[in-house]
């Protein structure tokens, strides 16, 4: 008798094992799989080379409003008033947390008053903290390349702290302050309201105690959303050691920060000469600085300077861009009693 052949057996599909198993059948419209696995490769490049785009763009505007650059505008106003007043220029500093693209809305505003007396520049700097020093690079520079010999300062909120101390460097360097316009600065962190400041020492006390998996958060959260150009590897990687800096010891404000309010004006050794002018422009009912009493700390701190305070009622906390009419007007008193233009004397005519 003839041996019957082996005939191979469907794979078991858990029913019937007698049963062979269900054929499957492909729609007539359906496509390849090669070409379904092309599709979805090609999706998916497509997908991670927008993310790489966007975490670039993002990167690229964290970074253009934490570093230290001064703009002067291209327009005419600013060229006019450069042929004007050659080797003079304004700085506009602005405060916490206030984006580079903020600070140039602050000075479009204040630009038309301040070409009376100078061309007009400004400086973005906030929201990678405060460092005294870079700012005096890099104006010390721009003073250099534009062969600068007397400076205007307008210190908006912090920014009149950061101007005061600036003025002190710069003449000692041999460029002239001749004004610092304070815009609802405070001159003590006793002057804030905002009662964040209140953490500002308590955040010493905490941190410490915070424990290893939150300085890791903590850390990784600060160094992504400050990366500085770096990748986003390496901006974590950089927050995480900067938590574990004890020097570090502040989640309100910037470390910098922290340390410039807990240090003016104490620690401030003058330097600005008598003939500098003390311009003081606040609403008194100012919300984030106690007007009266910051208006009062500059006059201590300058007792014999010539001070003008400018009062800019309803308009709240350093808003010249949402109130660019008040504050110009404002500005133009504060410079006429403080640095008043030159007189011209027209020809008297003989009488016959």
């Amino acid at each position: 008798m003839e041996a019957k052949k082996a005939v191979p057996q469907p794979p078991h599909t858990g029913g019937d094992p007698e049963k062979p198993a269900p054929k499957r059948y492909r729609h007539a419209n359906s496509p390849p799989d090669y070409r379904r696995r092309m599709f979805l490769g090609i999706m998916g490049a497509a997908a991670l080379s927008t993310v790489f785009r966007a975490n670039i763009a993002a990167e690229s505007v964290v970074t253009e409003r934490t570093q230290f650059r001064i703009t002067t505008p291209d327009n005419d106003k600013n060229r006019t008033a450069a042929n004007r007043f050659p080797g003079k220029t304004w700085y506009l500093l602005g405060g916490f947390g206030v984006s580079y693209r903020d600070v140039g809305r602050k000075l479009a505003a204040l630009q038309p008053t301040m070409n009376e007396r100078a061309p007009a520049s400004y400086i973005g700097y906030s929201n990678g903290g405060i460092d005294i020093a870079a700012l005096f690079i890099a104006i010390q520079q721009d003073t250099y390349t534009r062969k600068i010999d007397t400076v205007y300062f307008y210190g908006d909120s912090f920014g009149g702290m950061a101007a005061v101390v600036l003025a002190s460097l710069l003449e000692e360097n041999g460029i002239h302050v001749k004004m610092v316009v304070m815009g609802s600065s405070p001159s003590n962190v006793r002057d804030v309201l905002d009662p964040g400041k209140e953490y500002i020492s308590l955040a010493g006390r905490v941190v410490p105690y915070l424990g290893l998996l939150g300085r890791l958060t903590v850390g990784v959260w600060n160094g992504l959303a400050n990366p500085n150009g770096q990748g986003m590897y390496d901006a974590a990687r950089s927050g995480i050691d900067s938590s574990f800096d004890p020097a570090n010891n502040s989640l309100i404000l910037n470390t910098t920060q922290a340390t410039f309010l807990q240090a003016f004006p104490t620690q401030y050794d003058g330097g600005i000469p008598r003939s500098t002018g003390i311009g003081l422009m606040y609403d008194p009912a100012d919300f984030i600085v106690n007007a009266r009493l910051a208006i009062v700390g500059w006059e201590q701190l300058f007792p014999h300077n010539p001070v003008f305070v400018y009062e800019l009622p309803n308009t709240g906390h350093a808003s010249p861009e949402i109130h660019p009419e008040v504050y110009r007007t404002g500005l133009r008193v504060v410079l006429d009693k403080l640095d008043p233009p030159p007189l011209t004397f027209k020809p008297v005519q003989p009488i016959f």
